[in-house]
């Protein structure tokens, strides 16, 4: 099972021979406002595809939501608001979304904008990690520094965090890096990634000083898995 799941994840160049559909196609959604893409829905009419397409539309109204309140906080010299949306996997089952970029609000230091969306394109649903991942790295839902739960797409183990941590470091991390890792338990996302032929994954609630630098993404390949 956990090798049909993984294909399923990366599904490099085209659907594997077992995959009932075609990979989706998407349709671009009007940009939230200057420099801030928004998530695309996708093309086609059945129902999973609708949920799917109310999740991203709900996202995007959330978004412009949090970008409206962060022009009434920031004064016009302070307010940034970059975020492109990126479909890292585009599979005949499933399919996952990144957007990213920074952001500031005009408090003293900008902030770094990352967030995934993955869908299972069978029940129009979004994938469970904890379902998904092997045995090996399942962990709980983690939770955040002041004890508030976090989305339930953050996912907490000691095995994940020894899987991170190495490959950070062969990514040459520095020490500063390295000091936050061992500061506070961390929390993952993850989303499936066919161009880098593995799952990408990154910590969701490092220091703010260590989001951008620290948090990834890192790529671990799918044989590894």
């Amino acid at each position: 099972m956990k090798s049909i799941v993984f294909a399923a994840l990366v599904a490099l160049a085209a659907p594997p021979a077992w995959a009932a559909s075609a990979p989706p196609t998407l349709r671009k959604t009007p940009d939230l406002a200057k420099d801030a893409e928004a998530y695309p829905t996708l093309v086609g009419a059945t129902k999973a595809f609708a949920k799917i397409n109310r999740a991203l539309r709900a996202a995007n109204a959330q978004r412009m939501r949090d970008i409206e309140e962060c022009r009434r906080d920031a004064r016009p010299e302070g307010y940034v608001w970059q975020q492109s949306v990126d479909a890292p996997l585009l599979g005949a089952h499933f399919v996952s979304f990144w957007a990213h970029g920074n952001i500031s609000c005009g408090g003293a230091h900008p902030n770094v904008l990352m967030e995934t969306l993955v869908f299972d394109l069978g029940a129009g649903e979004p994938v469970d990690w904890r379902k998904l991942l092997p045995a090996k790295l399942r962990g709980e839902p983690g939770r955040a520094s002041d004890g508030t739960a976090p989305s339930p797409d953050e996912i907490a183990s000691r095995a994940l965090t020894a899987l991170f941590v190495a490959e950070s470091e062969k990514e040459g991390v520095g020490a500063d890096c390295k000091e936050a890792f061992a500061e506070q338990a961390m929390n993952f996302e993850f989303w499936p990634n066919a161009k880098a032929k593995g799952l990408a994954m990154r910590a969701a609630n490092l220091l703010h000083w260590a989001e951008g630098p620290c948090s990834g993404p890192v790529t671990i390949p799918a044989a590894t898995l």
